[in-house]
């Protein structure tokens, strides 16, 4: 199988920036989902605040939403000091919202239709 979807994962001090563009399958999830994951344990339990950038998400499969949904359990219990999603099609949002219930546990999260407006927010919360 080969992974559909793109993605960028870049952690510059303790603010981590994901990109997510495309429509995604599990085998790409899961490899996100993993580079996340390394890149907060280099953190060392030190807190962090994460921006998604879904502006060019274009989708998951069901299979995807479930690994979504379960590393969505195991991220809101690590040290994020807040979280900004940006979207720009309130419609593929909907459908993560619904897919992944675990996305209403995240702590101080805050969604936005604009990168701008999300990074002064977290830039606010540090």
């Amino acid at each position: 199988m080969e992974e559909h979807g793109e993605y960028s994962i870049i952690l510059v001090d303790k603010l981590l920036s994901v990109q997510l563009s495309g429509m995604f399958n599990e085998l790409a999830t899961q490899v996100v989902c993993e580079n996340i994951q390394n890149n907060i344990k280099q953190l060392n339990g030190a807190s962090f605040c994460m921006l998604i950038d879904c502006t060019l998400y274009e989708g998951s499969t069901p299979e995807a939403h479930k690994i979504s949904n379960n590393f969505l359990q195991w991220l809101n219990a690590q040290a994020c000091r807040a979280r900004a999603i940006v979207y720009s099609k309130k419609l593929y949002f909907d459908i993560v919202k619904n897919e992944q219930p675990a996305l209403f546990d995240l702590k101080n999260r805050r969604e936005f239709h604009h990168l701008t407006e999300a990074s002064e927010w977290l830039n606010s919360q540090i």
